[in-house]
């Protein structure tokens, strides 16, 4: 028998509230348990970047903010990731007896989306990294790029001919599992990938690696997209649409203000 849980497709938020959301989500599985699957999108173009990140030395702060990008840290691990031209996920679990491990979360959740992508005519596959891995998509990634999700597959992440199209990051507590991930949709604007990095070597980078759903002639929308993948997520849970508890709005506006539109996060 497979566990009910909830849907959630959202509009869009800025930057700090999404990321507050995702919290808030995760803090309520102490007191009231419940499988989530959200999809969201960003008031504004956004630039995320991992736990571990040091913003000031990835980006132009001065830059990004002239050009109305908005930068937030999340509280996952990883590297920076676009916002604007994606289609945004959160997946929430709670812990507990029989809980799935985040390695087979991983490819579990890879799977789902290569089989979304396949009803959508995108060709994809897992990225392995090992080495003897049957069909498996593999790539070098270099120095340079380490910090640019975008371009940096980690295992199970969906490849297209060889470029990312699709990564997940992972924060866990005693109550929850949180999964925060991205699918590349459409082409970036060449003026948002030179604010990715101030390294001019790995802007040229990104503009020869970057991938997205919608090219070669391609064009699917984001409801298509999440319609299929609500069809193909594979976890043993069957989500049904619902909403945020009025205590998870509270606290996710909470924390927006008091966290994650603040300095010291940030930047600190």
């Amino acid at each position: 028998m497979k566990t009910t849980g909830r849907l959630l497709n959202m509009g869009t938020n800025p930057a700090a509230m999404n990321m507050a959301i995702d919290e808030a989500i995760l803090l309520s599985q102490k007191e009231q348990p419940n499988p989530t699957l959200r999809f969201y999108g960003w008031t504004q173009p956004a630039f995320s970047f991992g736990y571990f990140q040091n913003i000031a030395s990835e980006v132009d702060i001065d830059g990004c903010h002239a050009d109305g990008i908005e930068l937030v840290k999340r509280m996952t691990g990883g590297g920076t990731v676009v916002h604007g031209w994606e289609l945004t996920y959160t997946l929430v679990l709670p812990r507990g007896a029989g809980e799935i491990g985040v390695s087979e979360a991983y490819q579990r959740i890879g799977q789902s989306l290569i089989k979304a992508f396949q009803k959508l005519g995108v060709p994809a596959q897992c990225y392995a990294a090992c080495a003897d891995a049957p069909g498996a998509v593999r790539n070098h990634t270099y120095r340079a790029e380490a910090n640019i999700c975008l371009t940096n597959p980690a295992e199970y992440d969906v490849m297209c001919r060889d470029k990312k199209l699709a990564g997940v990051s992972v924060r866990r507590n005693r109550d929850g599992i949180l999964f925060q991930g991205y699918i590349s949709l459409d082409v970036l604007p060449t003026s948002i990938l030179a604010r990715v990095s101030k390294d001019p070597k790995v802007q040229k980078m990104l503009r020869e690696k970057s991938a997205a759903i919608n090219t070669e002639g391609r064009f699917v929308t984001r409801d298509a997209l999440i319609q299929a993948i609500s069809e193909t997520f594979d976890l043993g849970i069957v989500f049904k649409s619902g909403n945020l508890s009025l205590m998870e709005q509270a606290q996710a506006e909470t924390l927006a203000e008091t966290k994650y539109a603040t300095t010291a996060w940030n930047l600190g």
